[in-house]
């Protein structure tokens, strides 16, 4: 099989760097701050750029892992973004959580959900 030599060189060319910075969160954080990098199969740089700050808006500010039990069998949530109301803290007017883990408790039909939420 042969390729045309334009095509091989992308191909085999280096990746596209797209960069998302947050001058409050370099504040906040100083030098105290990580800095993320992320390879993807994103072909375009405008993809990459939008990645970039969706990252930067999830990763950008303190996170929690809490487990949560809900009614029904809910193993279908897992790796999702979920919006939960609870009465505990954080929870009470709502909260968008994204769903790392699942593990149903069949005889009462409740699940206990593990979930990455955001703190700020």
């Amino acid at each position: 099989m042969s390729v045309n030599a334009e095509f091989a060189a992308w191909l085999g060319s280096a990746c596209l760097n797209a960069v998302a910075k947050s001058g409050e969160l370099e504040t906040a954080w100083g030098e105290l701050a990580a800095t993320a990098e992320v390879v993807t199969a994103l072909a375009n740089k405008a993809d990459a750029e939008t990645e970039a700050a969706r990252q930067l808006s999830l990763f950008g500010a303190p996170l929690v892992v809490e487990t949560l039990q809900i009614a029904g069998l809910r193993v279908d949530l897992v790796c999702k973004p979920v919006r939960l109301t609870a009465s505990r803290a954080g929870y009470t007017e709502g909260a968008s959580v994204f769903v790392l883990g699942a593990k149903e408790l069949e005889n009462v039909e409740r699940t206990n959900l593990t979930v990455l939420r955001k703190l700020a």
